[in-house]
């Protein structure tokens, strides 16, 4: 027993001396991802070292500072152009529509037939905008209101027909549809079937749009004007952005996903598409289910995001020549301070931002220590089982 007692002592020392030199020079006896530092400077031919030079900003996170980021990034209202602020043409006939035009006759004398019934008469409107009828030659009616052919129809039977009267109805309405394309369930021409339908009431005719409003963009054209909104926008503030659709207007919806990166002591690290706009710091956290408690720093967490100069002046940072328009700028937050959950919440995230957080000092010792705890249980099994006998005299 006691040379036992020796060998186990022999293995403790060891390994302790073996911890010293794995802390030192970063051994491979801990779990990794890839190869170290080390490994891979010995297998590199040419060592280019990164520019010195290279600088950031380090600005931690408070209450200013996040209501500073609020402001600057505070959603700008969108003027919407004159011509959409106007309700779009409705009931004007155009080229390629099919009209029905029923004419109406007194006596027993009729033009178009004998009975009493109204006569029938389908007619598409030529490229030249005109149509043609028996006995009144061609009429023009792209662009006049169906009340305005009927009166024409008439002008032109008076005299040749028995107090005529006439009715004009659309059986395919080609010209006044409106275009959706993009990321919509049933892309495709849809008619303007009545006078005030919005951009709202458009997208629903097309199945609604295919990914969630917070990430969808509308572009509406008409003619040479163009509006781009948000569907969220839409929703949100339909008094002033869901205007009314005309006849030839093209509506394209385009995704317009946001992301982030979580990286380090996180529960769940990798890329991040944003699940809402906007999305602040805390609601970022909770994407990536919080920190690693059993190795982050609650003390180190870390957000790299490039800033526009002006911002940065606001932060006080001392500009340099080659900071043009944006600085690299990393904000620090200490989770432990109570405060900081308050500046947090506030605090937008941008797509593209970088989320770190830091592993504690102690981490990596403390995996070393779990390894080591299993590899000297593994040595006083022999113990364990020779104290199940009595020791010799």
């Amino acid at each position: 027993m006691k040379r036992l007692g020796r060998l186990v002592r022999r293995v403790a020392c060891r390994s302790t001396i073996l911890l010293g030199l794995c802390l030192a020079t970063g051994c491979d006896l801990l779990p990794s991802d890839g190869p170290n530092a080390n490994g891979m400077l010995a297998n590199a031919s040419v060592n280019l070292k990164a520019n010195p030079v290279m600088r950031f900003a380090l600005v931690g996170i408070d209450s200013r500072i996040s209501r500073d980021v609020e402001q600057f990034y505070h959603p700008r209202e969108i003027v919407v152009p004159t011509a959409f602020q106007q309700a779009g043409s409705f009931g004007r006939a155009g080229v390629g529509d099919v009209l029905r035009v029923t004419v109406w006759e007194a006596g027993d004398s009729r033009l178009f037939g004998r009975d009493h019934k109204g006569t029938d008469i389908t007619v598409r409107v030529d490229v030249d905008g005109t149509i043609a009828l028996p006995f009144t030659g061609r009429l023009p009616v792209a662009g006049r209101r169906l009340s305005e052919i009927e009166a024409a129809v008439v002008s032109r039977l008076e005299g040749q027909a028995a107090q005529p009267q006439a009715t004009v109805m659309v059986v395919d309405n080609v010209s006044s549809s409106a275009f959706v394309q993009g990321d919509v369930v049933k892309p495709g021409a849809y008619p303007v079937v009545r006078a005030n339908l919005r951009l709202l009431d458009m997208i629903a005719q097309a199945g609604g749009a295919k990914h969630p409003p917070y990430e969808t963009a509308i572009r509406v054209t008409r003619g040479r004007s163009t509006m781009v909104v948000g569907l969220q926008d839409v929703i949100d503030q339909p008094d002033k952005y869901n205007v009314s659709v005309a006849a030839g207007d093209a509506l394209l919806l385009s995704r317009n996903s946001q992301k982030f990166l979580a990286l380090g002591a996180v529960a769940q690290p990798g890329e991040q598409l944003f699940r809402r706009s906007p999305l602040s710091l805390s609601d970022g956290l909770g994407q990536a289910l919080g920190l690693d408690s059993s190795r982050s720093d609650a003390k180190a967490i870390y957000l790299f995001r490039r800033e526009p100069v002006e911002l940065a002046r606001r932060y006080g940072v001392q500009l340099l020549a080659e900071d043009r328009d944006t600085v690299p700028i990393v904000y620090q937050l200490d989770l432990k301070s109570p405060q900081s959950f308050f500046a947090m919440s506030g605090f937008p995230m941008r797509s593209n931002d970088i989320l770190y957080v830091s592993a504690a000092p102690l981490a990596e010792v403390a995996r070393f220590m779990q390894i080591l705890s299993g590899a000297t249980a593994t040595v006083a099994i022999p113990r364990t089982l020779g104290g199940n006998f009595p020791s010799s005299q």
